[in-house]
């Protein structure tokens, strides 16, 4: 026995030393995996053991970027570049995490350097394509992409960047039919709308609109057209009308105009429309606020004001209130529901519609099959006074060319 434990007690003492696990290879280990928080956490604990480590500090940064801490991010590229101006990576992941705070300037200036130090790598390339993509440059922002593609054909992701702003760009038709029926007995509607959104330059596009409409046995048409002018990068204004060809339902005029600003992750509108019918005039004008909610989410939030003049009659007062929830489900399927207290869809104002409140409710489909064509369902239901509900059922398909 003494003799066995002897010679398993020198066998022990003989056998190499056991290699403890390397902290870095860990950290990104759990970081190639998804774990995020706990690769930072690991890389956090490297990096204070080893202040000069620049990668673990890298990824330090990256590791913030992903968990949609940007200013994080921006303050640990600075501090490296602070030891280390011209490290690519940290001047490569500040553009980007600036561009995602919408500091502009400051991004152009960090991925300018960078530009300079390595003009044919395709991830300086591509920032700089997120970049003028950002500040609505687009003209730029794809000749950016171009380069980056002709170096790299294959890359997946920048490709999809490119396409993504392509089709935002682009000349845009829509085609849409609604159909309507009454808990009433009178008759179904049916509506059709064609439009054309097509682009000027890099600040203006111009709209041309028609619709026709079979309401309570009358067919009505109007066209029209608009501008949408890009003020700024953060400012936006629509203006236009449609006129009716003698209309019975539809307005003989429609006029509308849209201010927006954005800001971060928030929209801030105000509108103003103004329809005249043969014998009722409405005016609506009221703030609209869309925020977006990490990278897919949006809430729109509108109150109008709307007066309705009647020949005869006093004026009538409306408070409208909308409301809408939309989010991806998947890269090519959307969803969004909304709610609307008295005058709903603007897009397509009937004389039936207006000098009363209504209570809506609606859902959306969208469907995405590549990023220029889409096609949307919806249905809505509403209920008016006198205990008529109206039951509605839409179709949608966009073309971007």
């Amino acid at each position: 026995m003494i003799l066995i434990s002897t010679a398993i007690l020198g066998l022990t003492l003989l056998a190499p030393p056991q290699q403890a696990s390397d902290p870095r290879a860990e950290a990104e280990r759990l970081a190639n995996s998804g774990a995020n928080e706990a690769a930072l956490k690991q890389f956090q604990a490297v990096a204070a053991a080893n202040p000069d480590d620049i990668q673990a500090r890298l990824w330090i940064a990256r590791l913030h970027q992903r968990l949609g801490h940007p200013e994080h991010a921006v303050d640990v590229y600075r501090s490296i570049l602070a030891v280390q101006p011209q490290n690519l990576d940290a001047l490569i992941g500040l553009g980007n995490s600036l561009v995602v705070v919408d500091r502009l300037r400051e991004a152009s200036d960090a991925l300018t350097q960078a530009e300079k130090l390595a003009g044919d790598r395709t991830d300086i390339l591509a920032a700089q394509g997120r970049l003028h993509a950002a500040a609505h440059r687009t003209t730029l922002a794809l000749a950016y992409y171009n380069r980056a593609l002709t170096i790299d054909p294959s890359n997946k992701e920048i490709r999809a960047q490119a396409d993504a702003l392509r089709a935002t760009r682009a000349h845009r038709l829509e085609l849409d039919y609604d159909f309507q029926h009454f808990t009433a007995d009178v008759g179904d509607t049916h509506a059709g709308t064609f439009l054309l959104n097509a682009r000027i330059s890099d600040a203006v596009r111009v709209v041309a609109e028609a619709q026709v409409d079979r309401l309570f046995g009358v067919n009505d048409q109007r066209v029209g057209g608009g501008f949408e002018f890009a003020l700024s990068r953060n400012t936006r204004l629509d203006v236009g009308g449609l006129g009716g060809f003698d209309p019975v339902y539809l307005p003989d005029s429609d006029f509308y105009g849209d201010l927006a600003y954005t800001y971060r992750h928030a929209t801030f509108g105000a509108l103003v429309r103004r329809a005249a019918f043969d014998d009722q005039d409405l005016l609506m004008v009221g703030p609209e606020v869309t925020v977006r909610f990490g990278d897919s989410v949006d809430l729109f939030i509108a109150y109008y004001r709307g007066n309705t003049t009647a020949l005869g009659f006093n004026d009538i007062a409306t408070d409208n209130v909308a409301i809408r929830l939309s989010g991806d489900v998947t890269k090519q399927f959307r969803l969004g529901a909304g709610y609307t207290h008295g005058i709903d869809r603007l897009d397509w104002l009937t004389v039936d519609r207006i000098g009363f409140e209504s209570d809506t409710l609606a859902l959306r489909a969208t469907f995405t099959f590549t990023p220029f064509v889409s096609f949307e369902v919806g249905y809505d239901f509403q209920q008016r006074p006198a205990d008529v509900n109206v039951n509605r059922a839409r179709a949608g398909l966009t073309y971007r060319f």
